[in-house]
């Protein structure tokens, strides 16, 4: 297909939809061939970049009326009723994708509908990805998004249906005519929708005497993405010398293995510990196998460990001179945010937690969000830094519940007015706590801060004081973490049965060791050994995985 032809579906997607219909027009799959179509257009990366990104920076409104878009979301509600539309019109033209007829020719056409001629279109309600990085927002839209500093206010009328309202985010209604594939779509999958943008009459209101408008994307086709949203191999692989683009991904040259993945990791580690952990290296490499955990298997459970910081320091309080601000993040937060796609910081306080609400709620029929609602692969920093004496009433206790479900069996209910539905999720949490344990949750792995007491008040910096790493040092971090969190690892025969006769030892020597240690073991070795891009585990990798784990427990006794 020429590049002319394709700027004309940039340019007026509606007319290439009308002419598609012409060509096609006793097609009883006519959504399909449309979906297949507009997907073989944009193809190419290159192609599919030229479509213009709906985002915070660049929300509807600021879009003519029946634009092509692009908009990278989460489904965040798929309860809604279906709709029916007339898919040809009296005159033989095409309907669907918000085409409706003249107003002329319909109000004389009204009492001549042919019924065989509706057909049924599916809707849900899809939000701005929560919890993603601005890096990550940026490689996903282009270079031609335009970015701004401060974080931009709420473009959604409907703010409830979004995980964190007081963020800037968009909400939109997404119709689907192509159905094959729609029950794939579950609450929390990040998708991106293609698509012709509108303004209509919001499905969420069937209660209400008067419709409300509300942004409407009636969808071409899609883009399923993976946990991570940004692709990264594994094992790693070095960067070209041109503007740092991974061969492997942007071309069809040959990857070339990275040599200096250890490093990579070292130098990682050590930036971790010194700009967000007071110095304390060995809890910055527990952080980090923490990020590049996820939900390995259900079925046996393989989950991602949490993890909790324990004798991490409390903010400091802010004079009662300064006027009401929130109580500063830690740095870590800001640290995470440089290096994950997906990662969220949720501050406790007995305020917060006795008056949000962590679980999704049905109220009237509309799903309303929880604070828990994260796409899957999100890393979750829980600071308990501003919890404080009082008491936790009956929400509170109930979403404390609801976060140790999700650390414990990847799993968060959505609540209905008769009903609780557990949705499976993959969330990666590392709490920070100031005492020994954790005030609130179980957590198998903990390790002690070690932070000098001159460190202690660069634990809270602003995230402009962080010293962020050349962009080339920046993109191998970032290869690294994302990269792992991907990739499997192999235990061959031979280390597992090293693994086996050490396991049966180490019973013989201490009868306290039960098969849940061996099961941390292994869970710690195969994280050690995706920190260092190892698709394989090996003896010594093992070895050293485990005596960094006794290392930890001996910290903690």
């Amino acid at each position: 297909m020429t590049a002319d032809y394709r700027t004309q579906a940039v340019e007026d997607p509606t007319v290439v939809v009308q002419e598609l219909y012409r060509a096609h027009a006793g097609s009883p799959d006519f959504p399909r061939l449309v979906a297949e179509h507009f997907a073989k257009l944009f193809e190419s990366p290159n192609a599919f970049k030229n479509i213009p990104a709906l985002n915070v920076h660049r929300p509807p409104e600021t879009f003519r009326d029946r634009a092509l878009v692009r908009f990278r979301a989460m489904v965040q509600d798929t309860s809604l009723s279906t709709e029916m539309y007339l898919a040809k019109h009296s005159d033989g033209t095409c309907g669907g994708w918000g085409i409706y007829e003249p107003e002329s020719a319909s109000s004389s056409s009204a009492t001549d509908v042919d019924y065989a001629n509706l057909r049924e279109c599916n809707v849900l309600w899809a939000t701005s990805v929560p919890a993603e990085s601005d890096w990550c927002g940026e490689e996903m839209d282009g270079s031609n998004t335009p970015t701004q500093t401060d974080s931009p206010s709420p473009s959604s009328s409907r703010a409830y249906k979004y995980p964190h309202p007081e963020l800037g985010h968009v909400g939109i209604q997404i119709k689907l005519y192509e159905r094959e594939n729609v029950e794939s779509f579950r609450a929390s999958d990040v998708v991106t929708f293609v698509g012709i943008l509108s303004t209509e009459p919001c499905g969420l209101d069937q209660t209400q005497d008067i419709l409300a408008d509300a942004p409407t994307l009636h969808v071409l086709f899609t883009k399923s993405h993976a946990p991570n949203v940004v692709p990264r191999p594994f094992p790693r692989v070095s960067r070209s010398n041109r503007d740092g683009v991974l061969l492997s991904i942007s071309s069809n040259s040959p990857a070339t293995p990275a040599e200096d993945t250890a490093q990579i990791r070292e130098e990682l580690i050590a930036w971790i510990a010194d700009e967000a952990l007071g110095g304390d290296r060995h809890a910055a490499e527990w952080i980090l196998l923490s990020c590049i955990a996820r939900v390995q298997s259900r079925h046996p459970p393989l989950l991602p460990p949490p993890l909790v910081v324990s004798h991490f320091p409390p903010p400091p309080p802010v004079p009662s001179t300064v006027p009401w601000s929130a109580a500063p993040l830690p740095t870590l937060s800001a640290v995470l945010g440089l290096l994950l796609p997906l990662s969220h910081t949720l501050s406790l306080s007995l305020d917060s937690l006795n008056k949000s609400t962590f679980t999704p709620e049905s109220k009237d029929e509309d799903l309303h969000a929880g604070v828990l609602q994260l796409p899957q692969g999100t890393v979750l920093l829980v600071s308990e830094g501003g919890v404080r004496e009082g008491q936790l009433l009956e929400r509170g206790v109930l979403n404390v519940r609801a976060l140790q479900e999700v650390m414990d069996a990847q799993t968060l209910a959505y609540v209905f007015p008769f009903s609780r539905f557990a949705f499976p999720t993959d969330i990666a949490c590392v709490v920070l706590a100031e005492g020994r344990r954790s005030a609130f949750f179980r957590a198998e792995l903990s390790v002690p801060l070690r932070a000098s007491p001159a460190a202690v008040a660069a634990l809270y910096k602003p995230r402009e004081a962080v010293k962020v790493p050349p962009r080339e040092k920046l993109d191998a971090f970032r290869d690294l973490v994302v990269g792992a969190r991907g990739g499997t690892v192999v235990v061959p025969e031979g280390t597992s049965e090293h693994i086996q006769a050490q396991f049966v030892s180490a019973r013989q020597d201490d009868r306290s060791v039960t098969p849940d240690d061996l099961i941390r073991w292994m869970t710690v070795s195969k994280l050690y050994a995706l920190s260092l891009h190892e698709p394989t585990l090996s003896v010594e990798t093992w070895q050293r995985a485990k005596a960094f784990d006794d290392q930890r427990r001996a910290l903690v006794v």
